[in-house]
């Protein structure tokens, strides 16, 4: 048996409803047919290459991640990240299936939209096709766990890779020991209750005390102190900037840049900074320099907008809220607080 992480990437507002029913699902709608299943169950390594290279003109990197969620097999593990909770699934089946074969009737998006299905593809209400092609039959074993209160440092590190998914059979100790701890009800007490009691006061001293500048200096100064080589601020008035981001962090030995939008405020968010962010990472991923290249929004409020969580959902962009970041300003370690801000 193997152990797997899978995010949800394409289409949040029709997946987890899928989810919910029993399937576990991807996108890579152009690549919909049974001769790809099977001939990545057979480890045909060539014809998958040369399907995308056909189809899409290229051979991308993210072919690895259909690649691995075609080869889970029954019996298998997935563990399902979700807004500050996690998912336990259980592949039931033999082989994945087209996305056509999950569609029932009745079935609906978050929003309560229908879905309908043309042949082996599931159409929106307005007529647009998702762009999810494939998906697993599971058991969902367990929903919502808490990831602060029932993950350990391994499984929670594992969590915020960027990828869609990976095999991470390697911490199956640590993922067994959350999960049993989740059916038992034993919390990760120290660490977790010291973190959810401090992050409230360390939030609340950030919104009396801070102003957007400082706050703004606070992110560039816990990038710093998490291995950043380089935190820059772009100029507000670049020239033919697109998007913007109000913070660049460069971490030169996993050749990583995360661009942050930062925002000083009480309240919702707005998908307004994600829009921005987001942007702003598309028009500098134009540039082939070698870096991984990840975007943030960083708010000192409360939550953000259902939009901005669908728009940050499909696109791999990363919210966090006020008490988010001040658990990780706790994580990163309490003497960077001490900083002149």
């Amino acid at each position: 048996m193997n152990y797997w992480l899978h995010r949800i990437s394409h289409h949040a507002e029709l997946s987890y409803p899928l989810l919910e029913t029993g399937y576990l699902s991807i996108g890579f709608s152009d690549m919909i047919n049974n001769e790809i299943i099977d001939k990545v169950l057979s480890n045909d390594w060539d014809y998958f290459n040369e399907l995308f290279q056909m189809t899409w003109r290229s051979i991308p990197k993210t072919r690895f991640n259909l690649w691995n969620f075609l080869k889970m097999a029954k019996g298998d593990l997935v563990i399902v990240p979700s807004w500050g909770t996690f998912f336990v699934c259980q592949i039931k089946e033999e082989r994945p299936v087209k996305i056509g074969d999950a569609y029932f009737d009745g079935l609906k998006t978050w929003q309560g939209k229908p879905v309908t299905r043309h042949e082996d593809r599931l159409i929106s209400e307005s007529g647009n096709i998702f762009d999810l092609g494939f998906a697993w039959r599971v058991n969902v074993l367990h929903e919502h766990i808490p990831r602060d209160k029932f993950a350990d440092s391994k499984l929670t590190s594992r969590m915020k890779i960027r990828q869609t998914n990976a095999n991470i059979t390697d911490i199956k100790d640590s993922i067994e020991c959350s999960i049993d701890n989740y059916k038992n009800n034993k919390p990760i007490h120290l660490h977790s209750k010291l973190i959810e009691k401090t992050a409230n006061i360390v939030l609340d001293t950030i919104r009396v005390e801070l102003n957007p500048d400082k706050f703004e200096k606070l992110v560039k100064i816990y990038f710093l102190a998490i291995g950043a080589n380089e935190v820059s601020i772009p100029p507000k008035n670049e020239r033919d900037k697109v998007g913007d981001a109000d913070i660049v962090a460069v971490f030169e030995h996993i050749k990583l840049i995360i661009y942050t939008q930062v925002k000083f405020q009480n309240g919702e968010l707005n998908e307004w900074g994600t829009s921005q962010v987001l942007d702003y990472k598309t028009n500098m991923e134009s540039i082939d320099d070698g870096y991984n290249k990840v975007a943030w929004v960083v708010t000192s409020g409360e939550s953000f907008s259902v939009e901005a969580k669908r728009l940050a959902t499909e696109n791999g962009v990363q919210l966090i809220n006020g008490l988010e970041f001040s658990k990780m300003l706790l994580n990163a370690g309490i003497k960077l607080l001490d900083s002149d801000l």
